[in-house]
């Protein structure tokens, strides 16, 4: 195929995007769309390069995949390496950890996967994910591996016409998918190939279906694709579901100029943009680190924007030209081999070594000593989590003539593994306080309580928070307790908190309190406390979740004006809101820690909790 200045340009004008966005969001709001437009730029090349090679009888499979090898990974390898020594000099061992596992999974393709396993329950802030966004590739290069098969197999059984109709087909069906899981299950829904495989195939379908057009046809389609892109940078935003139905917007407009076909366009034949698209992978594949460094230890000013920005592209032209264009196929070899070994040998060590610097430093001790974290059994009451008992390899279901008293009355704790890092508390609590109050438990790992919400997985987690909240009904009904506790980590404005208490008052409980979220931190308030907040009893971070303060005030809504339930509310117990700002909030109890991971209790945090905002509520009851 003869080289297209326009996609080079296009390529500029989505990598800009994408390096400004993630330098600060603010500038272009919706430059993370710049992705879904390398998407379309992918499956236009794809589908080119297959079909003119399979219509000259000359196409390879074998040859196709050592070709995106050859592309892709020298670039990324040596990205990698580079991550690997100055980790060896410059992060603590869990982090050091962190990236050799991530390294891996990049170098094979898996990280979107390994992303996705990351972003729900146990979600890390994307600002300490050195390779976060190599997602992208791994997404591209599966699709790379199928994408062929396809049509080869296509093209055998059916007409060249019928093939494109055939990937119309395939489009509208991945976009149909996507809106689908976007909808419910969003985390997915943006890292998984099937949801994004319709960006890529409309890209395919400028290939398969290329318009004939005027020259001021061309104009008006190069023109109006640019706005669109344009458009969406600023006007979508993080918060739009995405890839939802408005990623149709960047995806059309990368389409449109792909079928402009104008390599005298002034948008994007131009000096700059084409040397920017040239460079744009290994820019692509630098800006992310760089993004990491930056809001880790740099004071953000003007300057400090202006040189990292430029050391982007500084860095991607070196790339580019040293690597991309002069690797050799044997040398990309080994470099995968001695980067996945490398890798492979830090995650082995988890991250420590004797001669490591880093791996002397104090802090270690620190963040080791949480993410070795030994729960007794009894400070989480484990055989009352239904979770735990399908993690061990047992038949669902809890212990319950431990989790649930033989006395009538008395306190229920019902939610999820956070209601668990109550326990001990409540507890400790009804020990020294009401020594007679009978307590009963009932858990699932990531489980809302609800009566009327069932989970339709078979994971664990599914079929663990079904049992869990079976369970409960049942329990509550047969031990008809004074109290009930109910909550869970977060998220609770998508569930029917209401209804819930309601129906808890028609099983005759007199007092219903919702616990409200916790405050959480990520990859964990260890980490985020020994990197910036030593000896603070106080810490205001920008790792706080911030969506918990959406939660927290829904549930102050919901509970003005009623005397149906108490809402306890923790967050504005232990934090001081700043109007647009993380909040500040108490971290340690005494010498301990609130959380030993990104927010469950410490025994010591249990306690106080417990003490400070739910004692006065438990004795008045």
């Amino acid at each position: 195929m003869k080289f297209r200045l326009d996609i080079n340009g296009l390529r500029a004008i989505a990598v800009i995007a994408v390096v400004v966005f993630h330098f600060n969001e603010a500038w272009m709001p919706g430059g993370f769309a710049g992705v879904d437009v390398f998407f379309v730029i992918s499956g236009f090349l794809m589908a080119s390069i297959i079909s003119t090679k399979l219509d000259k009888d000359q196409f390879s499979l074998f040859g196709f995949y050592l070709s995106r090898i050859k592309r892709i990974v020298p670039a990324l390898a040596v990205l990698c390496l580079a991550l690997l020594i100055f980790g060896w000099y410059g992060v603590l061992d869990a982090v050091y950890h962190q990236i050799s596992r991530h390294i891996m999974s990049s170098l094979v393709f898996f990280s979107n996967m390994t992303y996705l396993g990351e972003s729900g329950y146990f979600e890390a802030s994307a600002h300490e994910k050195w390779l976060l966004h190599t997602w992208s590739l791994a997404v591209e290069f599966q699709f790379y591996i199928i994408f062929p098969i396809v049509l080869l197999i296509l093209r055998k059984l059916f007409s060249t016409r019928l093939v494109g109709l055939m990937v119309l087909l395939g489009t509208l069906l991945s976009f149909a998918v996507g809106l689908f899981v976007t909808a419910r299950w969003p985390d997915k829904a943006y890292f998984l190939l099937p949801t994004r495989a319709w960006e890529l195939l409309i890209g395919s379908l400028a290939y398969f279906y290329p318009w004939q057009l005027t020259s001021v046809q061309k104009k008006v389609s190069d023109y109006l694709g640019v706005a669109l892109i344009i458009g969406s940078y600023a006007f979508i935003s993080k918060d739009t579901p995405w890839p939802g139905h408005m990623a149709i917007i960047p995806s059309l407009g990368a389409f449109l100029i792909l079928q402009a076909q104008r390599n005298d366009s002034v948008l994007t034949n131009n000096y700059l943009f084409q040397k920017l698209g040239a460079w744009s992978y290994s820019i692509y594949l630098w800006h992310w680190p760089l993004v990491v460094y930056f809001y880790a230890d740099v004071e953000k000013t003007p300057l400090a924007y202006a040189f990292f920005i430029g050391l982007c592209v500084l860095l991607g032209w070196g790339s580019y030209q040293f690597i991309e264009r002069k690797i050799k196929d044997s040398h990309a070899l080994i470099l995968f081999i001695v980067t996945f070994a490398a890798a492979y040998c830090v995650a082995q060590q988890s991250g420590h070594f004797e001669s490591r610097a880093k791996s002397q430093d104090p802090r270690n001790e620190i963040v080791n000593t949480y993410n070795n974290y030994i729960m007794d059994p009894e400070f989480y009451f484990d055989s009352c989590n239904a979770t735990f008992t399908l993690d061990k390899g047992k038949p669902i279901g809890i212990d319950e003539k431990k989790c649930i008293s033989a006395e009538k009355g008395g306190l229920f704790l019902w939610g999820d593994s956070h209601m668990g890092a109550l326990s001990y508390g409540l507890r400790h609590f009804l020990k020294e306080n009401m020594p007679d109050m009978p307590f009963s438990q009932v858990a699932a790992s990531g489980c809302h309580p609800t009566f009327t919400i069932r989970r339709e997985g078979q994971k664990n987690a599914d079929l663990g928070c079904n049992y869990s909240n079976d369970k409960a009904k049942e329990a509550i009904q047969q031990v008809q307790p004074e109290i009930v506790v109910i909550g869970a980590r977060k998220d609770h404005e998508q569930y029917d908190w209401v209804d819930t208490v309601k129906t808890l008052k028609s099983f005759g409980v007199k007092k219903v309190i919702i616990a409200g979220p916790l405050p959480q931190w990520s990859p964990s308030l260890p980490q985020v406390y020994v990197m910036r907040h030593m000896g603070e009893e106080v810490m205001q971070d920008r790792n706080f979740d911030m969506s918990l303060l959406k939660t927290n005030a829904y549930l102050n809504k919901i509970s003005e004006d009623q005397d149906e339930f108490v809402f306890i509310d923790i967050i504005n117990g232990l934090c001081s809101l700043n109007e647009g700002q993380a909040p500040s909030c108490k971290v340690k109890v005494g010498d301990t820690l609130l959380a030993f991971d990104y927010g469950h209790l410490t025994t010591d945090a249990s306690v106080y909790v417990v003490n400070q905002f739910f004692g006065h509520v438990l004795l008045d009851y």
